[in-house]
């Protein structure tokens, strides 16, 4: 069997200031080691084969106010420790919840409060 790889904690980064109903960004990070599982088998001839399982980040889900706002289904190719961005817009100030699940249905989460300024 192959050996797991650790998921880092994801950490969450907003904007310095919000306001209410405007849209701003998110970004978030987490550190995990994806890989695909393919290696060359002819380099010549660009033949790859599947060597091991591939790992990968499988879902990520966000929730905002504790209600389920979008999900990301990614696949193998996804690049190992990512960095996502999407935008979204917030009318109350309340938790902002990211949940990831790799290929073995583990999963890890971050939450940050929206706060608005300005």
């Amino acid at each position: 069997m192959a050996k797991k790889v650790k998921m880092g904690t994801p950490k969450i980064r907003l904007p310095r200031k919000i306001k209410a109903g405007e849209i701003f960004e998110v970004r978030v990070k987490i550190r995990f080691a994806s890989s695909t599982g393919l290696k060359a088998v002819d380099e010549a001839k660009g033949i790859f084969g599947r060597d091991k399982p591939a790992v990968y980040l499988k879902k990520m889900d966000v929730i905002y106010e504790g209600k389920p706002i979008t999900e990301y289904f990614m696949t193998s190719a996804t690049s190992p420790d990512p960095l996502i961005r999407f935008k979204m817009r917030a009318d109350k100030e309340g938790p902002l919840k990211i949940v990831f699940t790799n290929s073995y249905e583990e999963s890890k989460e971050v939450t940050k409060n929206i706060k608005f300024s300005g």
